[in-house]
């Protein structure tokens, strides 16, 4: 099989900066890889997170350096949708890392881009490959539909201020508002009834703490939190505080996990320290889409919940990955699908980015593949790293 292979360094600037108790973002920090097998062109994308996975961009590009793309690409089947399906989940690809650790980013563009790509040999698309990957029927929707999805409020924008610019009838039909927490425990449970209030009774609301909140301040505060209205915390101490969410649990608030759950490991030990009720489920910090997918089905399979979520400042192939599992699986608490339409210029995809706001509806992509290609106009915001032909023993300098 042909291949050729060119890993870029995306930094796009943000039109509007998002800001969490941890970090405030005016730029992607993304990594794009091409991948061409034979006559088919695959994009995915990583957006590390070193608060998250502990993956930077320095270190995806040095995982790809490390790779043997050749290898790899010899291990899939790509005779058909079905073999190269089977190849894919027959892969550890966040173990790509080698040495240096697991790199689920960095795995996470290089399965998507591998999806895309044997889906396209093959012209079909990707959400025929989710129907075709094994998850249990119940995790599936009849066929690909549009999704509601979630309103954010980051700390950049008052949330009550936010809610009251939308159209009642927009109002009315949200599914999912998620506020931004402060490390102040106080001053969030004071924001919060300015929400509640101002949203539908079927409405739900959660808060997402960033990891930012003390373990004595939040359990003082948990009878308040447990009577604040909220349908669930999100991540709200220092990753991996296993006893300190039983005991949150224990009042009555129910805890979904994001920073500390990447793997099913962190799955395993979570819900054996009963910790959780829920856990984000996030493309790149999961591994790709497929694996993603499975670890919903593993969480489902455990007794919790799950949310389908984003990495802030997607660029491309990964929020078309998102979308893909967004308007696919069933069964979510609430799906999210990142605001590009306000961070980024429309240019950067073909399609361009889409979501309903009135309606707070997410369409599916449609086409061959992830069905979507980066455009000239974003490639142009990108740095070629590196590149790989067929031929080639290593990955060059671009």
């Amino acid at each position: 099989m042909n291949i050729d292979a060119t890993v870029y360094e995306a930094a796009v600037p943000m039109r509007r900066p998002f800001t969490h108790a941890g970090r405030a973002r005016d730029r992607s920090e993304s990594v794009l890889l091409r991948l061409r097998l034979d006559g088919a062109v695959g994009w995915g994308e990583a957006a590390p997170r070193p608060y998250v996975t502990g993956e930077t961009v320095p270190g995806v590009l040095r995982a790809f350096e490390g790779l043997d793309l050749p290898g790899l690409v010899a291990r899939i089947d790509s005779g058909s949708l079905d073999g190269a399906l089977a190849s894919l989940a027959a892969l550890d690809l966040p173990e790509l890392g080698g040495a240096s650790g697991p790199a689920p980013a960095a795995a996470a563009a290089l399965e998507t881009a591998l999806l895309d790509a044997v889906c396209r040999l093959h012209g079909r698309p990707a959400s025929e490959a989710l129907y075709r990957a094994g998850l249990p029927g119940a995790m599936l929707r009849p066929r690909p539909g549009p999704v509601p999805v979630a309103l954010v409020a980051d700390l950049s924008r008052d949330p009550a201020a936010m809610l009251d610019a939308l159209p009642p009838a927009t109002l009315q039909r949200l599914t999912h508002v998620k506020v931004k927490a402060t490390p102040d425990v106080a001053a969030c449970l004071r924001r919060l009834p300015g929400v509640r209030s101002r949203v539908a009774p079927g409405t739900s609301v959660s808060l997402d703490v960033n990891a930012a909140w003390e373990v004595g301040e939040m359990l003082a505060a948990a009878p308040a939190l447990a009577a604040a209205g909220l349908s669930w915390i999100e991540e709200p101490t220092r990753p991996r505080q296993w006893s300190a969410l039983r005991r949150l649990r224990e009042h009555g608030v129910r805890v979904m996990l994001d920073e500390s759950f990447a793997d099913a490991t962190d799955l395993a030990r979570a819900a054996e320290a009963g910790a959780a009720d829920l856990v984000n489920i996030r493309v790149s910090k999961c591994g790709g889409p497929l694996r993603a997918a499975r670890l919903a089905a593993r969480a489902r399979q455990a007794g919790l919940g799950f949310q389908l979520g984003v990495q802030v400042g997607e660029v491309g192939p990964l929020w078309a990955a998102g979308r893909l599992l967004g308007t696919v699986l069933a069964g979510a608490v609430t799906v999210e699908a990142g605001r590009q339409d306000e961070w980024f210029p429309p240019e950067l995809t073909e399609p361009a980015y889409r979501v309903d706001r009135a309606r707070y509806l997410a369409p599916p992509l449609t086409g061959e593949g992830i069905g979507l290609v980066p455009t000239g106009a974003l490639l142009e915001r990108c740095r070629p790293h590196a590149r790989w032909e067929t031929g080639d023993r290593a990955w060059v300098p671009a």
